[in-house]
């Protein structure tokens, strides 16, 4: 059941129309066949009782005077009767008086004593007559006819119902794909119409109209509801359309603000600098004169990170490796040492946003700076290393250098200098934790985790 109701609708009216018509003819056949059954089984047995009749009127005159011979001869006359089986006479006392028996065929006794009336059984009907003659009881005529006749109709019949039911069968399927084309086709198109809507998204698409009926008016509604959703896609579409140059218009202006802030960010850091600078050049004892420099190389640090989202067309993220090579380039140069330092900078594709940006500037800013004034004294030549990689929760960031190593007698998560100050705080800042080894040189290392996608720290 669940096979028919998945078929095309046309396979079904088909399968309808079809089995519809099997069922009429196979029923009306059935009653035709038991009709012409029951009124050959009257036939045969008026046929049978008559024929009982001419014998036993025949066979009387035998049977009073007990001619036996000619109760047989009477009997024989039934030969020009191919369907009698056989034939007996029986006296009053149910005894056998003569007998006819068809070629090839087997007796067929009745049983005793012999009741009047006629009984059908598989393969014969059976007719016992009693004979009187004046009212006295002389003898019975007891008739077997074959049902061979019956059969041969049977088979006739059925035959010629099979015939009927597989012509009209053929006939009714002719007939219903032509007229079911007629049904089939409107809503095949509709269908097809439909699914080439959904697949397309193209409510411009029209379905065919065949015909004024029912599935014309099906057609006509389906066509005017695409066209009220063709509206209103078209004007949700203009909606869209202009709230996104509304959109646009908008973030064009934030952008040119963001990168005016950016700019004014980066041109005031770079005047607080410059005004570092000059003060600078007013002082002579060697102590401040390095303070001074410092805060000019951190407020630098910051000015280039405002100047590189300044030039970049992510304003909210900033190509870390581009700027650590600046970066390091620039504390080189700023620092005016005569040694020969080798710098080496290794760092993966990673752009950091500002609020991470910031801070690992300042670190490295320090740890820079730090190794260019403490690890290559007595014009030292050394490797200067700055490194950057992402690991599976965040990053991880090292300074390392081959120089004099870090004093052994300081803790530098407890040291009094500013700039190993601002490295735990930042590093604190930024979620992360800082670890330092002084095995060949010194190397600092910082891991922080990555911001999520609503601000928050994953923790290393």
């Amino acid at each position: 059941m669940v096979g028919f109701t998945n078929l095309p609708l046309h396979r079904k009216l088909t399968a309808i129309i079809v089995i519809t018509t099997v069922a009429a003819i196979v029923l009306s056949s059935m009653a035709t066949v038991a009709y012409e059954t029951i009124h050959f089984r009257s036939f045969l047995i008026s046929e049978l009782e008559t024929t009982a009749d001419i014998v036993a009127a025949n066979g009387s005159a035998a049977l009073r005077f007990n001619v036996a011979r000619d109760a047989e001869t009477t009997l024989a006359s039934l030969s020009a009767k191919e369907h009698i089986a056989s034939a007996c006479f029986f006296t009053p006392e149910s005894e056998l008086f003569a007998a006819y028996m068809a070629p090839g065929v087997e007796p067929v006794m009745p049983p005793l004593p012999l009741v009047e009336g006629y009984e059908f059984t598989p393969n014969h009907l059976i007719s016992v007559k009693h004979i009187y003659h004046d009212d006295d009881f002389i003898g019975s005529i007891h008739l077997v006819s074959g049902l061979d006749r019956l059969y041969d109709g049977l088979k006739r019949s059925l035959a010629a119902t099979i015939l009927i039911v597989l012509t009209c069968s053929t006939l009714a399927l002719l007939v219903s794909l032509r007229v079911l084309r007629v049904i089939a086709r409107p809503i095949d198109s509709l269908i097809g119409t439909a699914n080439r809507i959904s697949q397309d998204q193209d409510y411009s698409l029209r379905a065919r109209k065949f015909a004024d009926d029912d599935l014309g008016s099906l057609v006509d509604e389906f066509n005017e509801m695409l066209l009220l959703i063709q509206q209103r896609e078209e004007e949700l579409e203009r909606r869209v359309s202009e709230r996104t140059v509304e959109l646009q218009d908008s973030l064009d202006e934030k952008v040119v603000l963001l990168k005016e802030v950016h700019h004014r960010v980066k041109n005031n850091l770079q005047i607080i600098a410059s005004l570092l600078s000059l003060q600078s050049n007013q002082i002579n004892d060697e102590e401040t004169l390095a303070l001074f420099a410092n805060s000019e190389h951190r407020v630098r640090a910051m000015a280039t990170i405002h100047e590189r989202l300044y030039l970049s067309e992510d304003l909210a993220k900033i190509d870390f490796g581009g700027y650590i090579e600046a970066l390091v380039e620039g504390l080189i140069g700023g620092y005016k040492t005569s040694q020969d330092i080798s710098l080496m900078t290794a760092v993966d594709d990673i752009t950091l946003d500002l609020d991470q940006a910031i801070p690992c500037g300042l670190m490295i800013n320090e740890l820079v700076s730090n190794s260019l004034k403490y690890a290559f004294v007595d014009d030292r030549q050394g490797i200067l290393e700055v490194r950057m990689s992402k690991t599976a929760d965040g990053y991880r960031m090292s300074v390392r250098d081959d120089g004099v190593g870090f004093p052994a007698n300081i803790d530098f998560r407890k040291s009094p200098s500013l700039g190993l100050q601002l490295i735990n705080t930042l590093t604190h800042q930024l979620g992360g934790s800082v670890d330092m080894k002084n095995d060949v040189g010194t190397e600092f290392i910082v891991e922080f985790p990555a911001i999520r996608g609503n601000g928050e720290i994953t923790p290393v």
